[in-house]
């Protein structure tokens, strides 16, 4: 495909062509007809970068360019290197790829990006970039990709399907009332509101619509757009002549297809005021309205949706149950094939996982790909396909993360296993970074705090160490929706939203050597109001973390010397919630032998 492009880009005197992993929903995993980054850089040997976020520039003259961050470092040097120069984002000197190309100065550039792929934020930060340096970005459409892209597969067509009330908690109808007491109340300084929201988001509408899907794998979403007016919803989806309205009274269904005349039609009305979420819509839909017609807010759905109801609490708390008690089972397997001395793959426990995981109550798919990843393996934060023919050694550690879909609830864990006998090195990195998540587990703070503040919490222990890792340390997860989920976060950048009650976020502290392997360490935390301590002198509450995950942490390779009074009470009340949330789910004895040994104090 590169030489196609190539020669497309010269028929259009482009010098530069910018492809980004996202497609027309911002979605972070894509249905397979917009994977449109791992179709572009597949070339020779390689299938091409298939990782959830990475950006290719394609050079008419010189060496193409692919910037990834460093969950992806290794697998994309493993998979692109022969073909791309591979930016390792967060290595010192290393540029973002708007400052990249803004740095090559040696003539005015004619630059091309499909606007209907990025963000508004996205598209105005490469835009300004290159106008330093007098480039030009030049919106492209179609799709360049697209236009040479040979048996480019077919959109999904999918079932959609309502989500009982007795998992959201809350009626459609509701919701609907709410964003648009939103709409109503965010008037500008202008006083004028939003006649429409538009909404591309795909966990946005899922949620807003109590409907589910499965267009995106392990998402249980669909594609669609929708637009709120104070009087009517619409919905652009692949299935509107199902009866979807007999469970969305208050909802039209529209076809998918007929979105862009839409919203072209609704442009033509010059003093509708459209309501934008600069960093949820793409640029292509911005471009759409003139300036005067668009209020660019952040879509009221994005904090409604992050804070769970009793409902959803109680379904997650029993999906995380489930997927427990699966991987209990996956483990104690695991541990005995070990301990008799019989092969097993990456791939092969991987197998094991999916199949106790089917067996929970509501399973309906895995929220991701499981990551299984043993030895040096565990370095590439997020590896992909596991081992299906070399045999795991023993002596090696085995990084596995993984989650399930399952009765309106979305989990997320990961734990480092030991293979066998450990050395000194594994179990005292992996005990420290067991420390960083206790701090984070433990730690209570006022409402206001940000995930930056949490973030730097975390990683002292390690710091003091000389050890870190390179991706944040949590993220919000959906609802029986995505596995990643914004606003909430806990990283470096996280300055953006502060945390609030009824958050769900992840605590994944790790640590990744080459050559050597990697230890993560995720449980998914709830956000609760914590009433212990005395208030606060601003009069602020106190806020802390409830553990959801259920799963014991690897026994052996924990350094009890090296924990504090506090972080050995606190793992071994963590062991006795895991063994009385998991054990009466367990019916093999062999099974609940195991969990009680997992579980024993240390």
């Amino acid at each position: 495909m590169i030489d196609k492009l190539l020669k497309m880009m010269s028929s259009l005197e482009l010098d530069m062509l910018i492809v980004v992993s996202t497609d027309e929903h911002l979605n972070e995993y894509l249905p397979l007809q917009n994977r449109r980054l791992k179709a572009s850089t597949a070339a020779g040997n390689s299938a091409g970068f298939s990782g959830s976020a990475g950006t290719a520039i394609f050079c008419v003259d010189g060496p193409h360019q692919l910037f990834v961050d460093s969950r992806y470092h290794l697998q994309a040097e493993q998979t692109c290197s022969e073909y791309f120069t591979v930016q390792r984002l967060g290595v010192e000197g290393v540029l973002e790829p708007a400052k990249w190309l803004a740095a090559q100065s040696k003539r005015e550039l004619k630059i091309a990006a499909d606007p209907f792929v990025m963000t508004t934020k996205e598209w105005r930060r490469f835009k300004n970039e290159l106008a330093k340096s007098g480039h030009t970005l030049i919106p492209t459409t179609p799709n360049l990709v697209d236009e040479v892209w040979d048996n480019r597969p077919p959109p999904p067509r999918n079932e959609i399907y309502p989500l009982a009330l007795k998992y959201t908690g809350k009626a459609g109808g509701i919701k609907l009332h709410e964003v648009r007491k939103e709409m109503n109340s965010a008037a500008g300084s202008d006083n004028s509101k939003a006649d429409v929201l538009l909404l591309t988001m795909l966990d946005e509408v899922a949620w807003l619509t109590n409907l589910r899907g499965s267009d995106i794998d392990h998402n249980p979403v669909f594609e669609a757009y929708a637009a709120i007016f104070a009087e009517k919803a619409i919905c652009f989806c692949h299935h509107p002549e199902v009866d979807l309205s007999s469970h969305c009274p208050e909802w039209e269904f529209r076809h998918y297809a007929e979105y862009p005349e839409f919203i072209k039609k609704l442009a033509e009305q010059k003093t509708i005021k459209v309501w934008l979420d600069p960093s949820a819509v793409t640029m292509g839909t911005r471009l759409t309205f003139s300036d005067s017609q668009v209020i660019e807010k952040e879509s009221p759905i994005v904090l409604l949706k992050a804070l769970k109801n009793s409902v959803e609490i109680s379904a997650i708390k029993k999906a995380h149950q489930q997927a427990g008690a699966g991987v209990v089972r996956s483990l104690r397997r695991l541990q005995q094939t070990i301990k008799a001395n019989r092969p097993i793959t990456e791939k092969k426990y991987a197998d094991w996982l999916f199949e106790e995981y089917k067996k929970a109550d509501g399973f309906t798919d895995l929220s991701f790909g499981t990551i299984a990843g043993s030895g040096a393996n565990g370095a590439i934060v997020h590896y992909e396909k596991p081992d299906s023919i070399k045999p795991m050694h023993a002596g090696e550690m085995l990084l596995v993360d993984s989650g399930i879909q399952c009765s309106g609830g979305t989990t997320d864990a990961t734990r480092t296993l030991m293979l066998g006998k450990h050395n000194q090195k594994q179990k005292r990195i992996f005990t420290l970074v067991l420390q960083a998540h206790i701090r984070l587990a433990r730690q209570v703070f006022p409402a206001g705090t940000k995930g930056s503040a949490l973030d730097s919490i975390t990683r002292s222990g390690l710091w003091n160490e000389g050890l870190d890792y390179g991706h944040g340390t949590g993220h919000g997860v959906g609802a029986f929706l995505n596995v990643h989920e914004g606003p909430q976060r806990i990283s470096p950048a996280a300055h953006d939203v502060d945390l609030q009650a009824g958050m769900v976020i992840s605590n994944e502290p790790g640590y990744y050597e080459n050559d050597w392997g990697g230890i993560r360490l995720e449980n998914l935390y709830l956000v609760k109001k914590n009433t212990d301590f005395p208030v606060h002198a601003g009069e602020k509450i106190w806020l802390c973390f409830e553990a959801l995950t259920m799963i014991p942490f690897e026994r052996r390779l924990i350094d009890k010397d090296l924990l504090s009074a506090e972080e050995l009470q606190w793992l071994n009340a963590y062991h006795i919630q895991v063994m009385e949330n998991l054990s009466p789910l367990l019916d093999n004895p062999e099974d609940l032998k195991w969990l009680t040994w997992a579980c024993e104090k240390i």
